[in-house]
């Protein structure tokens, strides 16, 4: 029988180009290795991030149990494979404060899956053509839309027309929730009424950090159409807390999740998770396969690295972590708010009065007159991230790969991202208060600074 792949092999297995390993750099798209960095300050858990040590630790210990296990023959394999999913499920559940509900649980390589398989369920639940309503593409991850359509094809013919709402202006600012409600629901109530079954599709969060539609509408949506309606919250960046996830599962949502971005596992890290109404219309859940048939251990190990974070991170007490969050938001608000080149977009944040962990940056050239093209956000995000550790600096920064606005052209604006992740958080939490508290403002500091020195070099050439 072959050999597991390697921890960095194991950790990109059955993945796509996005997290592919290109050239000599032994990195993916995203700029990321399949291995811990040292000296790196991530900012970037909206996008990709490094494994942690802790994490690379888990799956390396998940890798060797798996090598001692495997033994010959294809069916053992798969029911290795099988028993470890299970595993995974009862630790998430556990973890979560999901062990009393009737979950049915998918497991997949990325979220951009679970929304494919989100929308061919909801095509089970009705039965024929239906509408998918979501917010602007742009919000949410670049291959969304396509698998939310390409989930409804049926004998070769795409059984579901998708409807864009808008989020933001053409400045980059948000629309008003009222406005983004009533869109919402005018194209719904106008599916209803020709008769067209419609899924919703609720944001929490988005890359930018914005909640919609309300969940106000989305109950009131799902009450009132219940056998022609389905909702679909995609969770990708799981930024919520564990009362909210069990809200929405208990109100029979379909719920897209990853373990990467806020809790920093590997990309290509995702779930589907539906209430019990969807048990009747799930899929057997069988082995993550390649072409030959072999199970892909890869997404294992990767949300192997994900549980390594969750269930540290959900066993802080709430005050700490609200600690945390607060000081992040606080920093980062007052270093930029003293910057001429950038400013912090608005969310919306459907009620939520807690801190947030995800923000969004407009940037303009050093005098604040106007807006940066998106050539020149590219040209400043690829400048950071590709900053090499000097030896009178002795962090280097990563944050979030820019992000277009929604126009005619999708390119009428982007802006840059900076968040906190629950790794950086919990290693907070392990140091004394006022060390932590100096620590996380000088990154920021830091990183913002640096943004600001590459806006100021956009004027001069390439060095």
């Amino acid at each position: 029988m072959p050999e597991l792949p390697g921890l960095s092999a194991l950790l990109v297995q059955g993945g796509d180009e996005r997290i592919a390993l290109q050239g000599e750099s032994g990195q993916n798209k995203y700029g990321v290795s399949p291995a811990p960095r040292a000296g790196l300050v991530e900012f970037s858990s909206s996008t990709a991030s490094h494994i942690s040590a802790e994490a690379w630790a888990a799956v390396d210990a998940f890798r060797q149990r798996m090598h001692e296990e495997r033994s010959d023959g294809p069916e053992h394999e798969r029911a290795l494979w099988q028993r470890e999913a299970r595993r995974i499920r009862t630790t998430f559940c556990t973890t979560w404060g999901l062990e009393a509900a009737q979950m049915s649980w998918h497991l997949h390589r990325s979220g951009t899956d679970a929304h494919a398989m989100a929308s061919a369920l909801s095509l089970r639940k009705f039965g024929r053509p239906y509408r998918i309503v979501m917010g602007e593409a742009c919000e949410t991850g670049s291959k969304v839309a396509q698998a939310l359509l390409e989930g409804s094809r049926q004998q070769g013919r795409l059984m579901a027309e998708l409807s864009e709402i808008a989020i933001r202006g053409e400045d980059g600012a948000c629309r008003s929730a009222q406005a983004i409600d009533q869109d919402f629901l005018r194209v719904v109530t106008q599916s209803l009424a020709e008769d067209v079954p419609v899924m919703v599709v609720r944001v929490d969060e988005s890359k930018s950090g914005c909640c919609y539609p309300s969940q106000a509408l989305v109950q009131q949506i799902a009450a009132g159409s219940p056998q022609h309606t389905s909702v679909l919250v995609d969770c990708s960046q799981l930024r919520c807390e564990a009362q909210v996830l069990q809200d929405y599962l208990a109100r029979q949502y379909l719920v897209v999740l990853t373990g990467s971005k806020f809790y920093g596992a590997p990309a290509f890290c995702g779930a589907l998770l539906g209430g019990a109404d969807w048990a009747a219309v799930w899929p057997q859940d069988l082995p993550d396969v390649d072409a030959h048939g072999r199970p892909n251990f890869g997404v294992l190990a990767r949300w192997e690295a994900a549980l390594c974070a969750m269930q540290r991170y959900q066993q802080l007490p709430d005050e700490v972590r609200h600690e945390w969050l607060a000081c992040f938001e606080e920093a980062l608000t007052q270093r930029v708010a003293a910057s001429s080149s950038l400013s912090l977009l608005d969310a919306l944040r459907d009620g939520r009065s807690g801190p947030r962990s995800l923000f969004a940056l407009r940037c303009r050239d050093s005098g604040g007159q106007r807006s940066l093209s998106p050539a020149e956000v590219e040209r400043v995000y690829r400048r950071l991230n590709q900053m090499q550790p000097q030896q009178a600096q002795e962090y280097v920064y990563a944050i979030g790969q820019p992000v277009p606005c929604m126009g005619a052209d999708g390119q009428r604006s982007q802006y840059l991202r900076l968040s906190l992740s629950a790794p950086m958080l919990l290693m907070l939490a392990q140091m004394p208060q006022a060390q932590g508290r100096a620590w996380l403002r000088a990154r920021i500091d830091g990183v913002v600074g640096g943004l600001e020195e590459e806006i100021a070099l956009l004027g001069q050439s390439d060095r």
